[in-house]
């Protein structure tokens, strides 16, 4: 989640500068992201906070309007799990159509998997690799930043690659053999409780550099950060249940919360792409939950 790979305000990945044509000022691509979407804002309401959450989440096309001085996605990120229940119910659309023509659960779940990728430009997979590339192949913590800025991807981020999608793709696959109805509920409800966790690291780590997409989006104030988790949490509890949101909330606690406190004490905070490390891990943890209780 910390850089930018194109011009399209939808893309996040880059670490290339660019200059501004009209001063001798350099701004880094993360800036540059910021600043674009700034340009496409007119007041930030809530219909507005929700359109912003769908322009920095996903390659969706959403026209927000015109420039404002209050912009900030940090308080548009109480909407961050409504956007991620929008993923899941796209991706469980098409999930849908493909069941029309017979597919083992295997293939299903590939497909599933790939819808969700595309509606999100692969933005959190992005983060998850850069993190581990930076954690793994880091010696101090300056050097670590600097790995996680370089758009290369090294053996240590796809691996943690391969790790999360086979682990994503193993607990899909199940669900699917569990049947249509309740996969879908775990697709939605799951998208939307991992980009709930979001908020809250945001707000209670510090952000690790002054000039990644992280700081520029800001600290989301405590009761937008509490809103995001509530809505996760009523998404979850309302779609499977009682117990499985329990235990999904144990798990992601403790298994998201020591990766983030780890990742922080080595790089002294977190960064865009520690934030999308975090949501695959809450992705896959929450999966566990799922499972622990739907093959009980």
């Amino acid at each position: 989640m910390d850089k930018e790979k194109s011009e399209n305000p939808n893309s996040k990945t880059s670490n290339d500068m660019v200059e501004n044509q009209n001063s001798d000022t350099i701004y880094d691509d993360d800036e540059d992201f910021i600043e674009r979407i700034k340009n496409k804002v007119n007041k930030q309401s809530w219909f507005t906070d929700l359109k912003i959450c769908f322009v920095v989440l996903t390659r969706i096309p959403i026209y927000v309007g015109e420039t404002s001085n209050d912009f900030s996605i940090a308080e548009a990120s109480r909407f961050f799990p409504i956007t991620g229940a929008v993923i899941g119910l796209l991706s469980v659309l098409v999930f849908w159509l493909f069941t029309w023509f017979g597919l083992p659960a295997s293939i299903l779940a590939l497909l599933l998997l790939l819808t969700m990728t595309l509606l999100t430009g692969a933005l959190h997979d992005d983060g998850l690799a850069d993190t581990f590339d930076g954690l793994g192949g880091g010696i101090d913590r300056e050097e670590k930043l600097s790995i996680m800025r370089d758009s290369f991807v090294g053996s240590y981020g796809i691996m943690s690659l391969l790790f999360s999608f086979g682990l994503r793709w193993a607990a899909y696959t199940k669900l699917i053999e569990l049947g249509f109805y309740f996969t879908a509920l775990a697709v939605i409800a799951v998208a939307s409780a991992s980009r709930a966790a979001l908020p809250p690291i945001m707000y209670f780590i510090p952000v690790a550099r002054e000039d990644g997409l992280s700081a520029r989006a800001g600290k989301p104030s405590l009761d937008r950060a509490v809103t995001s988790v509530l809505i996760g949490v009523a998404i979850l509890l309302f779609l499977l249940g009682f117990q499985i949101t329990v235990i999904a909330i144990g798990l992601s606690v403790l298994v998201v919360g020591f990766f983030v406190y780890f990742v922080a004490t080595r790089i002294g905070g977190q960064t865009g792409d520690v934030l999308g490390a975090a949501q695959q891990l809450t992705e896959v943890t929450i999966l566990f939950a799922v499972l622990i209780v739907g093959i009980s």
